[in-house]
């Protein structure tokens, strides 16, 4: 059968027949042809006999990744990661773009139970809703991982850069420097982006330097997925304009630095004579900054890998822990950084 010598759906024959042909016990018979159908290459059709089994056509699994804005670098980055690791599993993957639109985004996530998928990788949104989403879907029995999310009180398979490691580099790297007006500016509802905070808040704090709630700008947007520039330039304009204007600030990610940039050329200060800039994510365009700028990188790509290799296992019914997996991070020093001015 294995070998193709009988062909798929023919008779073999009836147990009484092989074991009269062959001078063997119909206990020994019967034994054998339990196995051969267990294995799937025999069917029994009751009063005809035994029949070699046809093979059921292959079904491709299909998986979801939804993602808040394909214009964003690192959701192409995660999908691609992903994808690599699909292919080599036979396992076709959909991108699902919201294009912005955080409604579109939930829609998509709340939907992934009966749209014919049978797993997804999410983006994470960092809003009620989403966390919300997440849990009635996952309630469900449907397989998911989320990346770019710390889960926190909700048990969830998630990958995820280690944003508190990253937060300790900057904070080195700001007091090496000789920096002890630091400021952070971010979206602190962001679970990724308070372990950066808290990274940074614990590596000064080291050398006996404090982080006052004041040089903490929290810009968080009551939409995660709309354009965040007006409001980012309106408070690191009010910041920087302040008597204890900070010497150093760390930006929760390059786009939020990209705006500080902005803010600065309009104040007429210069980087990093005036004021020192880290991002964290290591955007394409980070590079291409005057100066370029020093920031964190987040391993994107193989975070995409991760989660699919995470998920093939929920898809293969085999265990999958229940803490993230934590990413190292790697420090990229350009020219945004260096000591303060004298007197500041």
């Amino acid at each position: 059968m294995e070998k193709g010598e009988v062909a798929p759906g023919a008779r073999v024959a009836s147990e009484h027949e092989l074991a009269r042909n062959h001078k063997l016990s119909r206990v020994t018979v019967r034994r054998a042809t339990d196995i051969l159908i267990e294995e799937g290459l025999l069917e029994r059709r009751p009063g005809k006999g035994l029949y070699v089994r046809e093979k059921e056509p292959e079904v491709t699994k299909v998986v979801k990744i939804i993602v808040g804005n394909l214009a964003w670098e690192p959701s192409v980055r995660i999908a691609r990661g992903a994808k690599q690791v699909a292919r080599k599993h036979g396992i076709e993957v959909q991108v699902c773009d919201a294009h912005g639109d955080q409604r579109e985004d939930l829609e998509a996530l709340l939907n992934l139970p009966k749209n014919g998928a049978c797993g997804a990788i999410l983006m994470a949104l960092n809003t009620p809703a989403f966390n919300e989403a997440m849990v009635r879907v996952k309630a469900e029995g449907f397989p998911l991982v989320v990346t770019d999310y710390h889960p926190g009180e909700i048990a969830m398979p998630a990958v995820v850069a280690d944003n508190y490691q990253g937060g300790t580099l900057v904070g080195g790297h700001l007091i090496e420097l000789g920096h002890t007006k630091i400021a952070f500016v971010g979206d602190c509802m962001a679970s990724t982006v308070r372990m950066r905070l808290e990274g940074l808040r614990d590596a000064v704090a080291d050398a006996g330097v404090t982080l006052p709630r004041e040089r903490v700008i929290d810009i968080t947007p009551d939409d995660p997925l709309a354009n965040w520039d007006e409001r980012v330039q309106k408070m690191v304009s009010k910041l920087l304009k302040t008597s204890s204007r900070p010497t150093a600030i760390f930006c929760s990610c390059d786009a939020v630095a990209r705006t500080c940039y902005r803010v600065c050329a309009a104040q007429g200060l210069q980087i990093p004579r005036d004021l020192s800039l880290v991002g964290f994510d290591d955007d394409p365009l980070a590079e291409w900054l005057t100066p370029p700028l020093t920031t964190v990188r987040q391993p994107f790509m193989e975070m995409g890998e991760v989660a699919m290799e995470l998920l093939c296992k929920q898809l293969a019914r085999r265990p999958v822990g229940a803490q993230p997996k934590l990413l190292p991070v790697t420090w990229v020093a350009r020219g945004s950084t260096a000591a303060p001015s004298k007197g500041k």
